[in-house]
């Protein structure tokens, strides 16, 4: 068997892997509730480009894959493919002033996570 083939993905994301305040968490809920019924969960991605070198943001998702672990709530499926959950290990995200905000995002990469309010690439 080959290596590709035996790798197994984590299916779910704990709370040391993403913590979302209580905020968050119903600002999702109220984004989901609000969706087409074609979207499934909301899904967290991670793009290159941003001041510290990378970019968080989340937009509608219509599905899952092997690749993806979840985070499920009251009234939110929260998605996040295993690359992108490397970068954001440790993070919390909160919902202020209208946007959804990313701490300790770098921690997975030794930073300090002083610049988690960059929420660069929403999809809302």
């Amino acid at each position: 068997m080959s290596q590709a083939a035996s790798t197994a993905y984590q299916t779910q994301v704990t709370a040391d892997d993403i913590r979302l305040t209580p905020a968050a968490a119903s600002k999702l809920a109220e984004l989901l509730a609000d969706a087409e019924k074609e979207v499934d969960a909301i899904r967290v991605f991670v793009a290159g480009g941003g001041c510290g070198g990378m970019n968080y943001g989340m937009t509608y998702a219509e599905g899952t894959t092997h690749y993806d672990s979840m985070l499920a709530g009251e009234g939110y499926r929260l998605v996040v493919d295993a690359v992108a959950l490397n970068f954001l290990r440790g993070c919390e995200i909160d919902f202020a002033h209208e946007n959804f905000v990313f701490s300790n995002v770098f921690q997975v990469v030794g930073g300090s996570g002083a610049c988690g309010g960059c929420a660069g690439g929403r999809g809302f």
